[in-house]
């Protein structure tokens, strides 16, 4: 079966926070997404005029869809769901005005660059980091605190229908002079039956 949006999000879900929704990790990420205070405030829901994101909470929640304090936002994982559906939409904004999109259906190191991957990447360590690996070709993989690598969860959220996030998408067609800039000639002559499915079809303008 295909997978779904909401697929996407619990496995977003138990990945950052085994499913809990109530709980805060000692650098003050909250909830089921382990969303700090910039991530709120891209969704809405929260309000901090310093622009000093550390998650200490000192600024304030906007009352959106009734969320007045991180108490409510803790005690209510629907709208938890909602406030990161709301944050992947603006992040997606980001991800476009970076050109980032444009690298969707590139492989870097075996792992396929998806709609979805892009989201559970960027959701780890950034759009700032999410650059560096695009544009180098897997070459540059940043790491977070705990050792997890970005192409991890490239790889990890990969494959997940989330067109209600980033709308419909075009797929990339290539001519063989793409594939060459990509440094993929080697890899698909290594997987001659992959290569055969691109080279008779949709891949190629």
């Amino acid at each position: 079966m295909p997978k779904t949006q909401d697929d996407f999000l619990e496995a977003l879900a138990q990945r950052e926070s085994s499913g809990r929704p109530g709980i805060v990790n000692k650098y003050g990420y909250a909830g089921l997404y382990q969303m700090g205070e910039a991530a709120l405030e891209d969704a809405g829901y929260y309000v901090k005029p310093s622009k000093r994101y550390d998650n200490s909470w000192t600024g304030q929640f906007t009352g959106k869809n009734g969320i007045h304090t991180l108490k409510d936002f803790l005690n209510n994982p629907k709208e938890q769901k909602n406030a990161c559906i709301n944050y992947k939409q603006k992040q997606w904004g980001y991800i476009k005005n970076k050109g980032c999109d444009k690298y969707i259906g590139d492989i870097n190191n075996d792992v396929e660059v998806t709609p979805s991957g892009i989201l559970g990447a960027v959701h780890l360590l950034g759009q700032e980091n999410l650059n560096e690996y695009l544009s180098s070709h897997g070459q540059i993989n940043p790491v977070d605190g705990n050792g997890t690598s970005l192409e991890e969860y490239m790889k990890l959220f990969g494959g997940y229908d989330v067109s209600g996030i980033t709308g419909d998408i075009e797929p990339r067609r290539y001519t063989e002079e793409d594939l060459e800039a990509l440094g993929l000639g080697q890899y698909f002559n290594k997987n001659r039956s992959l290569y055969r499915d691109i080279k008779s079809g949709s891949y190629f303008k």
